[in-house]
């Protein structure tokens, strides 16, 4: 699983995304949004870590950390059970709330990778994900007129999406951070040290 884990992922979220085009009839909005979830984060995934990729190695020299390549490889298997629960969760229990998660993550993903281009003093206005992370910001700023033109939520779900959308990234980064052997107190005290 380590070493094929974006493979894995491809075929879990491109499976799922065909059999419910081929089964599923008169999907839910819920539904449809996180379908599209599943297709651009896989995409995303694709893009940081194999075409082009890198942005893991960015990560890492931006916060001056070495690591084998079994850790960088050991480390992307959160990231790849975090996008599996966000988006299928939502799918099967079309319970709105959850919803927001993938796409507060998406527009996450979208601040990350701009603010990334002068964090890790990019040549080129790009950093690996790029792309395919404005795709789901876009995404997201549509998801987000569908649920409130659909009266789907109330005025504090959007703020509760906002703080599981955080519990949910940050349980994955400890995980990732711990892969490393490291916990937040060493990986902020490495960045202050190397500053």
């Amino acid at each position: 699983m380590r070493d094929y884990n974006l493979e894995i992922l491809t075929f879990i979220m491109f499976g799922m995304v065909t059999f419910s085009a081929v089964f599923y009839n008169g999907l839910s909005l819920v539904q449809k949004m996180m379908l599209i979830y599943m297709f651009l984060f896989t995409l995303h995934e694709w893009e940081e870590t194999r075409f082009p990729g890198g942005f893991a190695k960015l990560m890492l020299k931006f916060f001056k950390l070495k690591a084998t390549p079994n850790q960088i490889h050991a480390a992307h298997i959160p990231v790849i059970i975090l996008l599996i629960i966000i988006t299928f969760v939502p799918f099967f229990t079309q319970y709105t709330l959850l919803a927001l998660v993938p796409v507060y993550l998406g527009l996450f993903e979208t601040f990350i990778h701009i603010i990334g281009i002068k964090l890790h003093k990019m040549k080129k206005p790009y950093t690996p994900g790029l792309i395919t992370a404005m795709c789901l910001g876009l995404t997201s700023i549509i998801a987000l007129l569908n649920l409130s033109n659909n009266n789907l939520l109330q005025s504090w779900d959007y703020v509760w999406g906002i703080l599981i959308m955080f519990l949910c990234f940050g349980a994955m980064q400890r995980t990732v951070i711990a892969i490393y052997g490291l916990g937040y107190k060493d990986l902020i005290a490495n960045l202050k040290n190397n500053r």
